[in-house]
């Protein structure tokens, strides 16, 4: 969903407030000679990454869709690992699905000790059609998911393909944050907010 700026700095704002004892925790606009918007502008994109680093997939659906072209390491096409270039501001892949196999693939990061087993001589131990597995790894290129396998010549394509990208604030001063995790962010936005407040009373 789209949230505006306005209304994220409101209700952290709001959250700042609920900490309050005695005496507000902060003053409507500035603490000293720190202003409280920016602050939370500052900490915003931060706090949303870490949050949603932290999240459960489940949290992050939907995703937005990846319309890419598959690279075939053995150089022909539907035969053994495919590569799938991931976008330049991808987060997480949270699902992918070629077509050729039974469900879509567990994904796993390149320093999982099974990475090392998809070049096994033993194909029981490899990704297949019917247990799919994929990689997120860094090339020179940038990030990609190693996908394998398949086992279809001239007949596979990407069913579906499905990403996270990175939090950013749009030119009309909003931004896009899943649902389910919004709550999270501006707690976690408030907390930093929170903390540079404590660091300049000491």
């Amino acid at each position: 969903m789209t949230y505006t700026l306005a209304k994220i700095i409101r209700d952290t704002r709001v959250m700042l407030d609920l900490n309050i004892c005695e005496r507000p925790l902060i003053a409507p606009d500035r603490y000293e000679n720190l202003d409280i918007d920016s602050m939370i502008r500052a900490v915003l994109i931060p706090a949303a990454l870490e949050v949603m680093e932290e999240s459960d997939d489940m949290l992050l659906t939907p995703g937005k869709p990846i319309r890419a072209l598959l690279a075939w390491q053995e150089g022909t096409p539907g035969m053994g690992m495919a590569i799938l270039p991931l976008p330049d501001d991808c987060l997480k892949l949270i699902a992918v699905k070629l077509t050729d196999w039974c469900r879509q693939a567990q994904i796993k990061k390149e320093t999982d000790a099974e990475h090392a087993w998809q070049s096994s001589p033993f194909p029981g131990v490899r990704g297949n059609p019917d247990r799919p597995m994929a990689f997120i790894c860094q090339r020179p290129t940038g990030l990609v998911a190693e996908l394998y396998s398949s086992n279809t010549p001239n007949g596979v394509g990407i069913e579906y393909a499905q990403y996270v990208p990175k939090p950013h604030v749009e030119a009309d001063d909003t931004i896009r944050l899943p649902d389910a995790i919004y709550h999270d962010v501006i707690v976690r936005t408030a907390k930093k907010v929170a903390d540079i407040i404590g660091d300049a009373r000491q």
